[in-house]
């Protein structure tokens, strides 16, 4: 079973509004061994991550950092066309969440994203509590994350994600790519 984790990657803040790109990248496990690296780019606030996130190579399941990436980017998880695991380490801050979205968003972005994070499920791992939302069957949801929590909660896939791309994004914000 291919398993990923997928983050976005670093923005400036004068990108938030639509006014840059990020990185949104997935890094393939095989067992424990890193197999693929995939990425594409999405819009900082923009609606765009669902789209990329189906083009990406993501394996068999993905461990995601997340419904939202490159500021309120979001995943439709109506629409993703794989298996996924929408992971928190901590519950978030609804209250804050939904008054971000109300004074910047549209109806719809909001209702998206707060359907998955007020259906966050707790879950007790060898690690401590996380909240996940998933279309996969609770249990064999567990033991993924489980399987991949080495050294604390966050699984290695996301964290490796996570390196990788905010150092991609650095190094092609440095060169004036994104």
């Amino acid at each position: 079973m291919l398993v990923s984790g997928v983050d976005d990657g670093y923005f400036p803040l004068y990108y938030k509004g639509g006014k840059g790109y990020t990185v949104l990248l997935s890094v393939v496990y095989e067992e424990y061994k890193i197999l693929d690296v995939d990425f594409g780019f999405i819009k900082v606030d923009g609606n765009d991550a669902s789209r990329v996130l189906n083009s990406l190579n993501t394996g068999d399941i993905c461990i995601l950092d997340g419904v939202t990436f490159g500021g309120f980017n979001y995943i439709d998880p109506k629409v993703l066309t794989k298996k996924f695991i929408i992971f928190y380490s901590s519950k978030p801050n609804l209250v804050k969440v939904e008054e971000a979205l109300k004074k910047h968003f549209t109806e719809e972005r909001r209702q998206i994203i707060m359907s998955v994070l007020n259906s966050l499920v707790r879950i007790s791992t060898i690690k401590g509590d996380i909240y996940i939302y998933t279309n996969m069957d609770m249990k064999v949801a567990k033991e993924i994350i489980e399987k991949y929590q080495i050294f604390d909660k966050i699984p290695e896939p996301l964290k490796n994600a996570h390196e990788i791309s905010s150092s991609l994004s650095t190094f092609l914000l440095s060169k004036r790519i994104i």
